[in-house]
């Protein structure tokens, strides 16, 4: 039995998809990593709203990964905190699209890898969790912890909804990779 995909032609003659090449990989992952942050930029951003602080959320988490601040209380909202937070927000999003991008690629041609995308999938939202709590614990007076789960959980929503959009194909055959 062949372990790539194969698609069916008019013949009945089973040939390879087309390869999609690294280009293509490239700007899927980076779209999809843009679309993972700015998601959750707009969520916190109403959530900031909401509180009647705009752009308290990117502020505290740029003081505490740049100074180390723990307290919202010692941090003004100024731009070199709020540009340097999004920018590293954005490029972590983007290296994590890449990566699940080009973990996609490789299983359009191997459909065995999907399965391990999706255990993949499966441990990093196990890490995600505890990373949520370590950060809820150190900056417990800014931002709760449902908060922030639930922007990055919607944001992980619309990363999958990109994938789907991008390989509809390969999902539909994610059964036949668990046998």
């Amino acid at each position: 039995m062949p372990t790539t995909t194969m698609e069916p032609t008019t013949d009945g003659v089973r040939t390879a998809p087309p390869s999609r090449g690294r280009g293509h990989a490239l700007r899927e992952g980076i779209a999809v990593g843009v679309i993972g942050a700015v998601i959750a930029m707009v969520w916190f951003l109403v959530v900031d709203l909401a509180v009647g602080m705009p752009l308290r959320t990117p502020a505290m988490l740029g003081a505490a990964l740049f100074h180390g601040v723990r307290s919202f209380s010692a941090v003004t909202i100024t731009a070199p905190l709020v540009v340097g937070y999004t920018i590293v927000h954005l490029v972590g999003f983007v290296l994590f699209g890449l990566a699940v991008s080009g973990l996609f690629a490789l299983a359009e041609r191997e459909k065995r890898v999907l399965a391990l995308i999706f255990m993949l999938g499966c441990c990093l939202a196990v890490l995600f969790g505890a990373m949520v709590y370590a950060l809820a614990q150190w900056l417990r007076e800014a931002i709760t912890p449902w908060v922030f789960l639930t922007g990055h959980v919607v944001a992980a929503a619309g990363v999958v909804a990109a994938l789907v959009y991008f390989h509809g194909r390969l999902m539909r055959r994610f059964p036949e990779s668990v046998q």
